[in-house]
């Protein structure tokens, strides 16, 4: 295999996972500015971790803020990098012009695919990336399972820049990059076991088995 994914490290609340992603070689990570997510960061505070941790291209990720909200925030923190994480072509116009988008698509298990070709098509010339999510395994492999999906997610990946944002373990990675070859994948920080003290056990593995494809 010969096609190493970049690695977007996302919902970084903390110095630890903030680190852990720039020493690991991160090419983007990000902090949910969303007051209502659980993994919610000030953005003072992001700007002060981020310090700490040099190499990754600083992302903001959002739920449902409007247009407004986002960009005067990141003017403010001087970040040009916005992922959206509700499906909202409204705001992704009015953010093109000042942003680089990434726009995330969550698919769900019964999705026909005339839908997500729709939405990429909503958004064609809007979103500078695109991120394909699955609520949970089981809705993943449901789909993917369908005759056809995976080659319109192949498809898609080789016609756009595209992350997935999969359920990843060390069963089904190497076999979803080397079938899809996307731009990126997307792992997400943990929680803090005790202040200052994670577990990065499972995500070394996801990692050294990522640094392997191109061996």
């Amino acid at each position: 295999m010969d096609h190493k994914p970049n690695i977007k490290f996302g919902e970084v609340n903390n110095l630890s996972d903030a680190r852990y992603a720039s020493g690991m070689g991160a090419a983007f990570m990000g902090f949910n500015l969303s007051p209502s997510h659980s993994k919610y960061v000030e953005p003072e505070s992001m700007k002060e971790i981020s310090n700490w941790a040099p190499g990754p291209v600083l992302v903001t990720e959002w739920n449902h803020e409007p247009a407004n909200i986002i960009s005067e925030t990141c003017g403010r923190l001087g970040i040009e990098y916005v992922q959206l994480n509700t499906f909202n072509p409204v705001v992704t116009a009015a953010l093109k012009p000042d942003f680089c988008v990434i726009q995330n698509i969550e698919i769900h298990a019964e999705e026909l695919p005339g839908k997500l070709i729709e939405q990429i098509s909503q958004v064609n010339g809007l979103a500078m990336y695109y991120m394909l999510s699955f609520k949970n395994l089981a809705d993943q492999e449901h789909f993917l399972s369908k005759p056809g999906n995976e080659l319109l997610i192949t498809d898609l990946c080789r016609d756009q820049p595209v992350f997935l944002n999969f359920h990843f373990n060390t069963g089904n990675i190497l076999d979803l990059i080397e079938k899809f070859k996307p731009f990126g994948i997307n792992f997400n920080g943990t929680p803090e076991t005790k202040p200052g003290i994670q577990d990065y056990s499972v995500l070394n593995e996801l990692f050294d088995l990522v640094n392997k494809t191109q061996e």
